[in-house]
C-alpha cells in the first residue's frame, strides 16, 4: 500500500487463515494524522504458522502517534524505517503501550526524526513502553532494535514505564544504537522502573549523544539485575553539558542508592564515555559476583581520562576490568561487548585490530553474538548512498534501495527516486472517447455518431439511431463484463 492517510485507523494482523508460510505486508509514503494508527494483533493470529514481515517506509507523522499493541504473532519481522514527525507536547511517536515481544518478534525502527514544540513541559519519547493489558518485556529470541533515532525538545529516545519490572530474558535484546537527544527535558534513554537482563540477554546503548538533555544519556528509577550471562554495555556515547547517569546511584535526596546487581558470568561495560561528570556518587553501588566483570575503558570525565580501576571507583563506576583501546586487558580481548553466554574466550589480540566477539556458534550474529540478527552488522552512518536523489539509502542494499527521497522525489515500490508524474484529468464528457489535453470538460474526439461542438458531443441528426444502439450495445458489454465478475 502506498500513499495511504491514515487517521484513526486500527490494523488487524491476522495470520490464522493464511496457508503461506510468509505474510508480507508494506506500507510506503504514509500520511499518520489525528487519531493515528493502530496495528494490533488478532488473539487468532497467535497460533498461526505463517510468520509476518511488515515493513513501513518514509512516514510521515503530524500530531499523532502510531501504536503498536498486544502480542505480536510468532517470528514475526516488523521494520520501520524514515519516520518524520511533529508532535505535540505530550505525544509519543511509537507509543509501544501494553506491546508483549515475545517468541522470536523483532521489531526495529530505523532513521527516525521527531520534533516537539520547543521549550515544553511533560514531553512525549520517540518510543514509548509502558504498561497495558499485556505485561510487557521482551523475551525468548524477542528484540527491540531503536537505530538512528533523532528527538528535538521531547523527553527521550526511548522511554520505559512499567508497573513492576522490565524484563530482557531467554536471549532478547533492547538496543538503542546512534541515537541523539537535543534539548530533551529527560534522559536519552530513561528506564523508570527496574530492569532485568537476564539469560544470554543484551541491554545496549552505544554511539549516542545527548545534546542540552537535562538528565544526560541513561535515566534509571529503579534496580538493575544482570545475570545469567548477560551484557549490559553503554559505549562510545557522550553527553555534552549534564552527566552521563541519573539516579543510577538512587533518587538525589535517598540515601538508599538503587542497587546495580551483575551476576551469573555476566558482563557490564563502560566504554569510550565522554561527559562531565558520571553521576554517581556511591562508589558501592555496582555489585559484581566473582565470576562476573564490570569493564571500563577509555572514558573520558571533566575531560581527564580513566585509566586506572581506582580512578573509575573514584567516579562510581566499580570496574573489575580496565580494557585498552583494543579492547584487551593484559594482551587478551576482555569480550566487553559480547553475550557472554553465547561467546568462546577471548582472544589474542592481533596488531593494532579492535577486539571483536568470538560466537561460540554459527547460530549466533556479529557483532554481539546474539541470537537475533543485529541491524548494526551492515551498518555505517559514513556510507555513500548511491540511489540517485535519494537522502538516505536503505542499510541493507544502500546501493540500489532507497528510503527517503530528496525533495521533489516520490519513492516507488521498488525503492527508486523518480520524480511524481501528472495524471491527466478524467474525461467526464457524455459520449467522449478523448478529451482535449489536460482537460476533463472539452472533448475532442467524440464516439461514432457525434460531433465535438463547443467541446460537448451532440449527436449527429441522421445517426441518432444508430448512436442510440451503439450505446445500448455498450452497456450491454458492461453489464457482461459485471456479471461475470
Amino acid at each position: 500500500m502506498s500513499g495511504a492517510s491514515f487517521n484513526d485507523y486500527t490494523m488487524t494482523l491476522d495470520l490464522a487463515s493464511s496457508t503461506a508460510d510468509v505474510v508480507t505486508v508494506q506500507l510506503m509514503n504514509s500520511q499518520v494524522s489525528g487519531k493515528g494508527l493502530t496495528v494490533q494483533s488478532s488473539g487468532d493470529g497467535l497460533a498461526s504458522s505463517a510468520r509476518l514481515s511488515m515493513s513501513m517506509l518514509l512516514t510521515t507523522v503530524t500530531q499523532a502517534a502510531i501504536t503498536f499493541s498486544g502480542a505480536m504473532p510468532a517470528n514475526s519481522d516488523i521494520r520501520i524505517v524514515s519516520t518524520i514527525g511533529s508532535l505535540t507536547s505530550a505525544q509519543s511517536l511509537f507509543d509501544f503501550s501494553g506491546l508483549a515481544l515475545d517468541s522470536n518478534v523483532t521489531v526495529t525502527v530505523e532513521n527516525t526524526a521527531v520534533t516537539w514544540p520547543k521549550d515544553s513541559i511533560n514531553t512525549g519519547s520517540i518510543v514509548l513502553i509502558s504498561a497495558g493489558s499485556n505485561a510487557i518485556g521482551i523475551r525468548n529470541l524477542a528484540a527491540l532494535f531503536v537505530l538512528d533515532a533523532v528527538a528535538t525538545n521531547g523527553a527521550s529516545v526511548v522511554r520505559v514505564d512499567a508497573q513492576s519490572s522490565f524484563p530482557i530474558s531467554k536471549a532478547a535484546v533492547l538496543a538503542i544504537d546512534y541515537g541523539r537527544c537535543e534539548e530533551c527535558t529527560g534522559a536519552l534513554v530513561s528506564i523508570n522502573t527496574p530492569l532485568v537482563v537476564d539469560g544470554s540477554s543484551m541491554f545496549r546503548v552505544t554511539n549516542c549523544k545527548a545534546v542540552g538533555a537535562s538528565k544526560g544519556l541513561l535515566a534509571s528509577a529503579g534496580s538493575t539485575t544482570v545475570s545469567g550471562k548477560s551484557v549490559y554495555l553503554v559505549s562510545d556515547s557522550s553527553v555534552k553539558s549534564t552527566a552521563l547517569f541519573s539516579s543510577l546511584s538512587g533518587i538525589e535526596d535517598s540515601s538508599e542508592p538503587y542497587s546495580f546487581t551483575v551476576s551469573g558470568g555476566s558482563t557490564v561495560s563502560f566504554l569510550n564515555l565522554e561527559a562531565p561528570s558520571t553521576g554517581i556518587t556511591n562508589q558501592d553501588t555496582l555489585s559484581p559476583s566473582a565470576d562476573s566483570q564490570v569493564i571500563g575503558g577509555g572514558c573520558v570525565i571533566k575531560g581527564v581520562a580513566l585509566n586506572t580501576a581506582e580512578v573509575y571507583k573514584s567516579n562510581g563506576l566499580a570496574v573489575t576490568t580496565v580494557v585498552d583501546r583494543q579492547g584487551a586487558s593484559g594482551g587478551t580481548c576482555a569480550n566487553a561487548k559480547c553475550i557472554p553466554g553465547n561467546t568462546g574466550a577471548g582472544a589474542a589480540v592481533s596488531g593494532t585490530d579492535p577486539c571483536t566477539c568470538q560466537c561460540s556458534s554459527m547460530d549466533y550474529n556479529p557483532p554481539s553474538c546474539s541470537t537475533i540478527v543485529d541491524p548494526t552488522q551492515n551498518y555505517n552512518p559514513t556510507d555513500v548512498c548511491a540511489v540517485p536523489n535519494c537522502i538516505t539509502c536503505d542499510r541493507l542494499s544502500p546501493s540500489t534501495r532507497c528510503t527517503q527521497c530528496a525533495t521533489g522525489y516520490i519513492l516507488t515500490s521498488d525503492q527508486r527516486c523518480i520524480l511524481p508524474t501528472t495524471r491527466p484529468p478524467l474525461c467526464n464528457v457524455p459520449y467522449c472517447t478523448q478529451c482535449v489535453s489536460d482537460s476533463g470538460s472539452l472533448c475532442s474526439t467524440c464516439r461514432y455518431g457525434y460531433t465535438s461542438v463547443n467541446g460537448a458531443c451532440i449527436a449527429n441528426a441522421n445517426a441518432a439511431a444508430g448512436a442510440h444502439t451503439v450505446a445500448l450495445a455498450a452497456v450491454v458489454c458492461v453489464a457482461a463484463a459485471l456479471y461475470a465478475l
